[in-house]
């Protein structure tokens, strides 16, 4: 029989353990606040549709009250391209790819909202896709700002898009500069995963 000082530290342990909220994952496998948050600068300052940030472009540790230290390459342009509906569905099935696992491709993303299966096939994991209010639409076109690393098709998005898609360049304004001094906010899941019936 367990003595009862052992039973009360146990107890207490897992009191405590059930409580504690876990920690924000990486950009690399879910929704991350802070990366949403400065994907909605860059699509409010290109004035695009929506925006992509690839985790592989951005740091785990970042200060709260500067974006731009998420990056890990500053001197990035801002680039906006022209996709489909259906190349649109294509990145989102990309980032998908590798989930749960973590994955450079995983796209933090606004102007949109993704509903997903949690386990599927690949390619076949997305079920819904908002922009804004309405449903994506697969023929019609969206603007999409982006990173140039991204927007040139790294992290393998050159499957999807390519640089003839570009219309427009936020020159001579870096990325860093944009995000500089912006901070970041509580912003819900734009990544919406369902348990497969």
């Amino acid at each position: 029989m367990m003595p009862r000082i052992y039973a009360t530290i146990i107890g207490c342990f897992l009191l405590t353990a059930s409580s504690m909220t876990k920690a924000e994952d990486g950009p690399d496998v879910g929704a991350h606040s802070a990366a949403q948050s400065a994907a909605d600068v860059i699509k409010e300052a290109s004035g695009a549709d929506g925006a992509f940030l690839a985790a592989g472009i951005l740091k785990r540790s970042y200060q709260k009250d500067n974006l731009a230290s998420l990056l890990q390459y500053p001197t990035n342009t801002i680039i906006v391209l022209s996709l489909t509906g259906s190349q649109i569905r294509a990145a989102f099935e990309r980032s998908l790819s590798l989930y749960p696992q973590p994955n450079e491709g995983f796209l933090q993303i606004s102007g949109f909202e993704v509903n997903f299966k949690k386990v599927g096939s690949p390619n076949s994991r997305v079920i819904s896709i908002n922009v804004g209010n309405a449903k994506l639409e697969d023929g019609k076109s969206y603007t999409i700002a982006m990173p140039s690393t991204l927007a040139h098709g790294g992290l393998g998005y050159f499957k999807i898009w390519e640089k003839a898609k570009i219309v427009k360049t936020l020159d001579p304004l870096t990325i860093e500069e944009v995000l500089r001094g912006k901070k970041a906010s509580d912003t819900s899941s734009r990544w919406l995963g369902v348990s497969s019936p």
